[in-house]
């Protein structure tokens, strides 16, 4: 943790009052370390560097994102395509919560030039038919 979030973790033991150069001493062990970074709150400087969206969304903001949810639908249950059970709005985006409705790419990049060979033998098999 320390090697990724060096800067994070002596944020946070700046504002405990502590620094990371007096690890190891009496007053502050390694235990008293581990157990810093261990039950880091979500709103800490470590948190938000190892993992962003945790740290932006607890509680109230999914609470809020289910309102503008239920919002949403009821102002679409009261339009034509509501009525017809047509375009639902989508949900808000929430970290760790996958829209089923997003539409998924996958494949693999091809080379322009095997783009543009592919482009060539096409046209001429156009020329020899037409």
């Amino acid at each position: 943790m320390l090697d990724k979030h060096q800067d994070a973790v002596e944020a946070d033991l700046i504002r405990a009052g502590l620094r990371l150069r007096n690890v190891g001493t009496a007053e502050f062990d390694w235990r008293d370390l581990l157990v810093l970074i261990r039950q880091s709150a979500r709103e800490s400087a470590l948190m938000a560097a190892a993992h962003p969206d945790a740290a932006r969304w607890g509680q109230s903001e999914f609470l809020l994102a289910e309102l503008v949810d239920l919002t949403a639908l009821l102002l679409w249950a009261k339009t034509k395509d509501g009525a017809k059970n047509r375009n639902r709005p989508r949900p808000y985006p929430r970290p760790g919560v996958e829209d089923p409705g997003a539409r998924r790419v996958t494949g693999h990049a091809v080379p322009l030039t095997e783009i543009r060979d592919r482009l060539r033998t096409l046209r001429t098999h156009a020329a020899e038919r037409g």
